[in-house]
């Protein structure tokens, strides 16, 4: 009898172990990125800037997967324990090498013929005036900027590059972030100069 209920205690204890195991099951981070690929119907190949990182969102241990896939910015958030989806956002972006404010051709010149030719002579005289002087302020084109920066991380393309001219501090630059490989390079360059004003790295 004395047996029978050592036994019988031992398999219980087991069993409670078994439980506490379970518990803190992880689906680990190429699960939860194949959740995310299969809910979105990309495969890797379709996708860029991705990154896989892991987080606790309202007392739960999540996984945060984001990628780029067909002009699309995604953000997925998954529980770790059994990969149900909590979340996802998702957004439009732009082509590489495109800014909200300006386009810009291979020699840094903003032109739209057909916008122009629909304005007025005074408010058409005016957007000349303003593409002068950001062309005058902004000798480095976008090609060009976007060149620098890819050099700076051997492998990665356009595809992994975010880039947008801003106007801050009285002068005009270009600024944005690489995802490659999982880490995040962002960067600002003085668009008057070429030089590199911030460049930062971060294992992701």
């Amino acid at each position: 009898m004395q047996k029978l209920l050592l036994k019988l205690t031992v398999w219980i204890a087991f069993a409670g172990f078994l439980a506490g195991c379970g518990g803190t099951s992880d689906i680990g981070k190429e699960r939860a990125k194949e959740i995310a690929f299969s809910d979105a119907g990309f495969t890797e190949e379709d996708v860029t800037r991705l990154h896989i990182s892991r987080d606790k969102e309202d007392g739960e241990e999540v996984y945060d997967v984001e990628f780029t896939a067909e002009q699309t910015e995604y953000k997925y958030e998954i529980r770790s324990v059994d990969g149900d989806i909590l979340s996802v956002d998702y957004e439009a972006v732009q082509n590489p090498g495109k800014t909200d404010t300006k386009s810009f051709d291979d020699n840094g010149s903003s032109e739209d013929l057909q916008e122009q030719e629909k304005m007025p002579d005074a408010k058409q005289q005016t957007q000349e005036t303003q593409t002068q002087d950001t062309d005058t302020a902004a000798q480095l084109t976008m090609e060009e900027a976007v060149k620098l920066v890819l050099d700076r991380v051997p492998g990665a393309s356009k595809a992994d590059l975010k880039i947008e001219m801003e106007y801050d501090d009285g002068r005009y630059k270009y600024e944005g972030d690489i995802i490659y490989e999982q880490r995040e390079y962002e960067f600002e360059i003085d668009a008057a100069t070429g030089d590199f004003l911030e460049w930062s790295e971060e294992r992701r």
